[in-house]
């Protein structure tokens, strides 16, 4: 077992054994600070005798809740039986909405939609119901969510100034009759339960030790949650650095780390300030971009080692397909001449719409014999038609009557039962108070209830029913086996069928998901496009807000132009994008490539904050930046055959 302390520098040694106060442990790029707060829950376990049921550990993703898990697991191996409660907060937040389902006013039982239900089945009858385009429903939708988020969503008279009102309407009846909740509201109802119902409340544990991972990417909601969970006892004690927030998207900001101080009394402020990952010249010019924000709170930061200081260059290309070739002769310089594994290289974008980018540097790759992998959603397996399928019938065998599973299978393969029809079941649904499953019951027993297509549709619901019943119990100690069992059955394409049944090894291994329903909602409760999925042995390219929390031997950042980053960005988002950019620089270990293109033609020249336009410029962000003025990038890669 590694003792708590072991091969931990002063700071680390000591902001891991903090205790008396609420604490914010700020930790730029590559100081441990994961390390640190592993070593903090073994310090509390192994020196404080603090029970595990009383520490909660709440991450960002569900890959760094799983290497967290994973981690202590290992190290605790002799000492406890039992481990700490290490979520995602969305993955907590349904936990707790599960375990209080009685003082909620969600559908029941809960039922959190994913994006293909929300995208195909949610948005999809909305705009049919207020009659409005796909753009506009997911606009609507979008605010909706940013409400919980910024918790505009509590203000009084908060339904009559939402911006269409009969969308409300709209959307609360679809979701009584289909009883789903999305997941963009888990948080925002775990916190009115916490604020409701105190008294009653049935909070797991509860927590006396609650540590929160990437602190500075939590919203106004989250920021909220965490706060009540100290007014009801909870020590807190966060990591992260104001210079990473970068979910401006969801509406994270850095201000809620920077008055951490002020929030929570007492409390104490603690720091690392030894980069173990970027040599010097890649931390100096990513810091050369962090400086910039004049709110950033300033910590002392230096890398290991002063002497090894890496490489960062600049190249300049005249186009695209210059650029995306100088990229691919670039990563076989250093795969073939500097023995960097190709797995060890990434490619970062700031934007990739329809492929637009990575499509010319994996063909660039590809032509030089490298392999090369794209990150893509990790669910995507899930979204095609068969996979879909399996998952709706996993769902119904889980409970009969999940309407959104039904809605959905339904809606799949050649059923021949189109919008016309799934509009009259609605209707029918809404006219008679009645749930979705329940109309389709009702149509089994009397077709003749919807003439015309009713036969068709108890006839589509018995053949579905029939083959639930053939798939038996869920086997608990063998699940992907069973799993295995009936995704034969459903899905005939044999690379499908393994690419489906890897993803619920991974997900079931991420969240120790021990049932098929506890496995079910671990799909669920993820950053979607966020989250990231390299494959082995392959350059990864991937967007910017993919490479957090990754790190590679050589990083190369390309189309670094002002057109993109900031792109379309004002005001505080500039700072976002600002941060987003020193993320990206401070992936790299040892050497650091940025490039952009004096112009950009064909599908490329349509984005951007200039679309249409073929003249690019470098960003703002590194404009006389240290070390790298810009250099053109076909003579840098002709002089690294001198390199050998």
């Amino acid at each position: 077992m590694v003792q708590w302390d072991e091969n931990l520098t002063k700071k680390q040694k000591k902001a891991a054994s903090h205790i008396g106060s609420h604490a914010r442990l700020l930790a730029g790029p590559g100081t441990g600070k994961s390390l640190t707060m592993t070593r903090r829950i073994l310090w509390l376990i192994t020196q404080q005798n603090v029970p595990p049921n009383e520490i909660l550990v709440l991450t960002f993703t569900r890959a760094a809740t799983s290497e967290l898990r994973r981690y202590v697991k290992d190290n605790l191996e002799g000492t406890s039986s039992r481990l700490p409660r290490v979520f995602t907060l969305h993955s907590f937040a349904l936990r707790q909405l599960l375990r209080n389902a009685s003082l909620t006013q969600l559908p029941q039982p809960l039922r959190i939609a994913d994006d293909y239900e929300e995208r195909w089945v949610i948005i999809e009858e909305l705009k049919q119901l207020i009659d409005k385009d796909v753009k506009k429903v997911k606009e609507l939708l979008n605010e909706l969510s940013a409400d919980w988020q910024r918790l505009t969503a509590d203000s009084p008279d908060w339904e009559r100034r939402f911006p269409d009102p009969s969308f409300l309407g709209a959307w609360n009846e679809h979701r009584e009759i289909y009883g789903y909740t999305l997941r963009a509201e888990l948080v925002y109802q775990l916190k009115r339960v916490l604020e409701e119902h105190e008294e009653s409340l049935d909070l797991e544990g509860p927590p006396k030790h609650v540590l929160i991972d990437e602190y500075q990417d939590l919203n106004a909601c989250d920021l909220s949650v965490i706060k009540l969970l100290a007014k009801l006892g909870s020590e807190i004690y966060c990591a992260g650095d104001d210079d990473q927030s970068i979910y401006g998207f969801r509406f994270a900001n850095p201000e809620g780390i920077r008055r951490f101080t002020t929030y929570y009394t007492p409390s104490t402020s603690l720091e690392l300030d030894i980069c173990q990952r970027c040599r010097k010249k890649i931390l100096d010019y990513g810091l050369y971009v962090a400086k910039q924000d004049v709110r950033r709170i300033d910590k002392p930061i230096k890398p290991k080692d002063e002497i090894e200081r890496g490489e960062v260059r600049v190249l300049r290309f005249p186009n695209q397909n210059e650029e995306a070739k100088g990229i691919a002769e670039l990563c076989c310089w250093l795969i073939k001449f500097q023995g960097v594994s190709p797995d060890k290289i990434l490619v970062l974008l700031r934007t990739d719409r329809n492929n637009q980018f990575s499509n010319p540097l994996r063909d660039a790759l590809t032509e030089k014999g490298i392999p090369v992998g794209t990150v893509s959603t990790p669910l995507e397996p899930l979204n095609r038609e068969q996979g879909r399928e399996l998952l709706c019938l996993l769902r119904l065998v889980c409970n009969r009557e999940d309407h959104l599973a039904w809605r959905t299978i339904l809606d799949l393969g050649n059923r021949g039962i189109g919008k016309q029809t799934f509009s009259k079941l609605y209707e029918t649904a809404r006219s008679r108070g009645m749930t979705f499953s329940r109309v389709l019951q009702e149509i089994k027993r009397h077709p003749n209830r919807l003439p015309r297509i009713g036969s068709k549709v108890a006839q589509e619901v018995r053949e579905i029913e029939n083959l639930l019943n053939g798939f038996g119990k869920p086997d608990t100690e063998n699940l992907i086996a069973w799993i295995e069992d009936i995704a034969n059955k459903v899905i005939s394409d044999e690379e499908e069928r393994r690419e489906v049944l890897a993803l619920f090894r991974r997900v079931r291994e991420l969240g120790e998901a021990e049932s098929l329903e506890e496995l079910l909602r671990a799909l669920n409760v993820s950053l979607g496009d966020a989250e990231q999925e390299k494959e082995k042995g392959k350059v990864a390219i991937m967007t910017m807000h993919q490479a957090k929390g990754l790190s590679a031997d050589a990083v190369i950042v390309a189309a670094v132009e002002d057109e993109y980053i900031p792109g379309r960005a004002i005001g505080e988002a500039i700072d976002d994008e600002r941060r987003l950019l020193f993320v990206s620089l401070t992936r790299a270990r040892r050497y650091l490539y940025v490039t952009f293109c004096q112009e950009r033609t064909g599908q490329q020249c349509h984005s951007g904050s200039m679309a249409g336009r073929s003249q690019r410029r470098f960003t703002r962000f590194l404009r006389g930046g240290p070390y790298t003025p810009p250099e053109p990038g076909q003579l840098f890669i002709e002089s690294l055959m001198n390199r050998r």
